[in-house]
C-alpha cells in the first residue's frame, strides 16, 4: 500500500511527491524504481531472478576490476589506499559523505569506499572492515553490541 502525506491511500506518485510505502523489507536508495506485482509469491520470483542477474553482472565487473587493478598498479607505482566503510541515518547523508571522502583522494593516497549503507553499524560491517582493513565511519548512527565486540577484538578504527 502507498499513502500520501495525510494518510490517504494513493495508486501512484510522481517525482517529488512524498508517500509512505508499506511492506518494504529495507530502505530503498534514492532513484530506485518500484515494480508492482499481484502477490508476495510473484514478488519473490522477480526478486530471485533479479538477484541472479545482479550476481552475474557483479562477478563480471569484479573480473574486469581485477585486471584493471593489475594494470593500474603496474603503471602507477605504489599508491596507498585508505579503505572506508560509511554508515549513516539517511541515504542522502551516505551519498554526501562518500562523495566528500572520495574528493580527498590524492596522488599518494587513494580513498576507496568498500561499503556504505543506511542504518546502524552491524557485525557484518565490522567483519567487512576487518577483512578489507577499513576504517568505519558512522554519521548519526551507533554500533550494536556484536559490532563493538568485533571492533574491539580486531582492533578496528571506528569513528562517529
Amino acid at each position: 500500500a502507498m499513502r500520501n502525506e495525510i494518510g490517504k491511500e494513493v495508486k501512484s506518485a510522481g517525482p517529488s511527491i512524498p508517500v509512505e510505502i508499506l511492506g518494504l523489507s529495507g530502505v530503498p536508495s534514492a532513484g530506485d524504481e518500484m515494480t508492482v506485482v499481484r502477490d508476495e509469491k510473484k514478488a519473490r520470483e522477480v526478486a530471485l531472478y533479479r538477484q541472479g542477474k545482479f550476481r552475474e553482472v557483479k562477478l563480471a565487473r569484479q573480473q574486469k576490476a581485477k585486471l584493471e587493478n593489475m594494470f593500474n598498479s603496474m603503471t602507477e607505482g605504489d599508491v596507498s589506499e585508505l579503505n572506508i566503510i560509511v554508515k549513516a541515518d539517511v541515504q542522502g547523508s551516505v551519498e554526501a559523505i562518500c562523495q566528500a571522502l572520495l574528493e580527498l583522494s590524492t596522488d599518494e593516497v587513494k580513498v576507496k569506499i568498500v561499503g556504505s549503507g543506511v542504518g546502524g553499524i552491524t557485525e557484518t560491517d565490522a567483519t567487512l572492515a576487518a577483512a578489507s582493513n577499513a576504517i568505519i565511519v558512522g554519521f548519526n548512527v551507533r554500533a550494536d553490541a556484536s559490532a563493538r565486540k568485533v571492533v574491539e577484538a580486531e582492533n578496528l578504527d571506528l569513528r562517529y
